[in-house]
């Protein structure tokens, strides 16, 4: 016979507290070891019962859900946990990965979509509908744009690579960029593997388009 799903839910609202300990009791696989209205009385209660997956609202009033899912992960990090937000903003989800949650539900989800969520962070998955999951990718894209100019601009190229993206803007293949500067074609191709590694771009045109931005092209 399966072991039923340890299961603790943590939420200020008694009556979504109790509707979701009725109805997960009917799910044959899974079991409620126990439930909280505050975030520090959940602290204490899932230290003490470490039940397998633990349900728990964003927003308690004395320690929030992100606040209580840090001090899980220090206290019981074998506790998975599934937060229960109000509203799909992907910066509160990133919030949630980040303090160390392993699923997000939003409350008007369904009760099919919360226990498959839960069955699946049980197995070992971290889990978002596909809605959440793409605004989530987007928010890690913008992140990633944002940060990048900062990044770039810090890196400092040599003379000889900035010699190699000049002649790389006048249309030159390694070959003759080698003999122009009276080096091997594999250092040229070290070269450029190295300038594309630094300022983290994926071909020439963005290093040369780079160069050009910043005035760096060697003047001939």
């Amino acid at each position: 016979m399966q072991e039923s799903i340890q299961i603790f839910i943590a939420d200020d609202n008694r009556l979504l507290r109790e509707g979701l300990v009725s109805m997960l009791v009917e799910q044959n696989d899974m079991l409620v070891v126990g439930k909280a209205p505050s975030g520090r009385e959940a602290l204490e209660q899932i230290k003490r019962l470490r039940p397998e997956v633990a349900l728990i609202d964003i927003g308690m009033p004395d320690k929030d859900g992100i606040e209580l899912t840090q001090a899980l992960r220090q206290d019981a990090p074998e506790v998975k946990v599934i937060i229960l937000g109000m509203i799909d903003l992907s910066d509160e989800i990133m919030q949630c990965i980040e303090a160390g949650a392993a699923g997000y539900v939003l409350k008007e989800s369904s009760f099919d979509h919360l226990v498959e969520t839960i069955r699946s962070v049980h197995r070992g998955e971290s889990f978002c509908s596909p809605q959440m999951t793409a605004s989530l990718f987007t928010r890690i894209a913008e992140l990633a744009s944002e940060k990048m100019p900062k990044l770039q601009n810090s890196v400092k190229l040599t003379v000889r690579e900035l010699e190699i993206i000049t002649l790389i803007a006048e249309g030159l293949p390694n070959k003759e960029i080698a003999q122009r500067l009276f080096i091997e074609t594999q250092t040229v191709k070290n070269h450029v593997h190295n300038i594309l590694d630094k300022l983290q771009l994926q071909n020439r045109l963005e290093a040369v388009r780079y160069a050009r931005e910043r005035n760096l092209l060697k003047q001939s």
